[in-house]
């Protein structure tokens, strides 16, 4: 009887499809929190247990608690706050602010800025290697690339990269980054151990987001005036495919099991989902007013999105 059991719970979990979210992928919003004014984007800390909203309009960092959904702290920080990181334990945040070409280095236990690091002109969106030794952002006003020290807390290296960088994205292994030109259109490819730039590769129209898949083959990048998003086959530096999205793609993220592909749009206030194996649009969603990037949650289970026009954040999973 135990062994009859046994053959048909395995003959149920055999029959269950697979591709059942890849099929659907329709995204659902579960959540939606307010926060300070314009925020630009939210990180989660790498526990999972907080995550930190830079608010742009109102020069703080909201820090969610990510079970409860709640504001549990505002932090005053430098001026229009954008991209935040987190060294490799969470133990410091660090805030890039725009109009202040300056970094807050907040401390989490304490939650207070605890140090402000000169950076370069118009620091904007940021990433943490792998390794969490090192924050990357984007010096947009100097086309480079800001690399901060996460023992020294000091700028230790800037790299040239194309015109007006954004987005910032490391391959699995921190050998390469990744770095999307806003005014070049292009993407530059950086050989992390060199610091120099090893391949240009010509994109849409004012890329800003970017994003590489965890086996390192593909690159997506959202072009925002073409409201579109580019797929970069990593292995030859080229663009295999062009998706057609909403207005002012943005943001970017991958559901769990990498087969949904996440597209904020700013201009529709909306987020499209892709099926990575075709490059179509399964699935469309609305959320707040100008949604610009992303965070994954715990398991890549769900993402969250600032809302920019509508001083909060969303929680968007799929429906399957």
């Amino acid at each position: 009887m135990l062994h009859r059991l046994t053959l048909l719970i395995a003959a149920l979990l055999v029959a269950i499809p697979v591709t059942a979210v890849a099929a659907t992928g329709q995204p659902v919003v579960v959540d939606t929190v307010a926060v300070g004014l314009n925020p630009r984007l939210g990180t989660f800390t790498p526990d999972y247990r907080f995550a930190y909203v830079s608010n742009a309009g109102s020069n703080t960092v909201s820090v969610l608690d990510a079970r409860r959904r709640a504001v549990v702290a505002t932090i005053p920080v430098g001026t229009f706050p954008y991209g935040v990181s987190f060294d490799r334990h969470g133990r410091f945040a660090y805030v890039a602010n725009r109009d202040s070409d300056d970094v807050s280095v907040i401390d989490t236990e304490d939650r207070k800025v605890v140090k402000t690091i000169p950076v370069g002109d118009a620091p904007r969106l940021s990433a943490t290697s792998p390794d969490g030794r090192e924050i990357w952002l984007s010096s947009t006003g100097s086309n480079a690339v800001t690399v901060i020290g996460t023992r020294s807390q000091s700028v230790i290296a800037t790299i040239p990269v194309g015109t007006a960088p954004r987005g910032i994205s490391f391959a699995a292994g921190g050998r390469r980054a990744y770095v999307a030109n806003s005014d070049s259109d292009t993407v530059s490819v950086v050989d992390t151990e060199t610091r120099k730039v090893t391949a240009t590769i010509p994109v849409g129209d004012e890329p800003r987001g970017i994003l590489v898949t965890p086996d390192n083959r593909t690159v997506y990048v959202t072009n925002t005036i073409g409201g579109t998003v580019s797929v970069i086959d990593a292995r030859r530096n080229a663009v295999t495919a062009t998706i057609t999205v909403g207005k002012n793609p943005r943001g970017l993220a991958l559901h769990a099991g990498d087969r949904i592909l996440y597209v904020t749009n700013s201009g529709s206030g909306t987020l499209n989902t892709v099926d990575t194996r075709t490059n179509k649009i399964v699935g469309e969603v609305k959320l707040g007013e100008d949604p610009r990037y992303t965070a994954s949650g715990p398991g890549k289970r769900y993402i969250m999105v600032a809302n920019t026009g509508s001083a909060s954040v969303s929680f968007v999973t799929l429906d399957c």
